[in-house]
């Protein structure tokens, strides 16, 4: 996993395509971003402690904002290029929630009809516990603490 502020400059570009990317924009609340935009994006990440943004290998996004003591939102994207890479960022995810900086939950929010991200959250135990409009509120408890 790496930092998206140790980010070389081809490897932001690289996730902009990616995130810009019809199969994964669709789903993003913003549908397209500038490179200007994703650019002070990524440098508003060097003062701001309630949001970590990792690129994982060359598969995909995982992110974590509104990091209090005890809990967070997630989320990630996939590199569209790569197939069944889900799996692997759901367990970044939750090992680096988990375990390194020791939350006891994880909050997710998914349009109701991204039914693969759905399906992956659920095969990864997190539970349903609100919908508003077509957004579906998700969570998982770290049993561990």
């Amino acid at each position: 996993m790496k930092e998206f502020t140790k980010l070389s400059y081809e490897e932001k570009l690289m996730i902009l395509e990616w995130r810009n990317h019809s199969n994964i924009s669709q789903f993003m609340i913003n549908k397209k971003v500038n490179l200007n935009e994703h650019l002070n994006f990524i440098d508003s990440l060097k003062t701001n402690k309630s949001k970590k943004y990792f690129l994982v290998d060359d598969i995909g996004v995982i992110y974590f904002s509104n990091i209090t003591n005890e809990k967070t939102d997630i989320g990630l994207y996939k590199n569209p290029d790569k197939k069944k890479v889900g799996s692997k960022l759901m367990n970044e995810i939750i090992n680096y929630g988990f375990n390194e900086i020791k939350l006891k939950k994880l909050i997710l929010y998914v349009y109701e009809n991204n039914i693969k991200a759905i399906n992956l959250y659920k095969k990864f135990s997190f539970k349903e516990v609100d919908k508003k409009e077509n957004i579906i509120k998700m969570e998982l408890i770290n049993e561990t603490l």
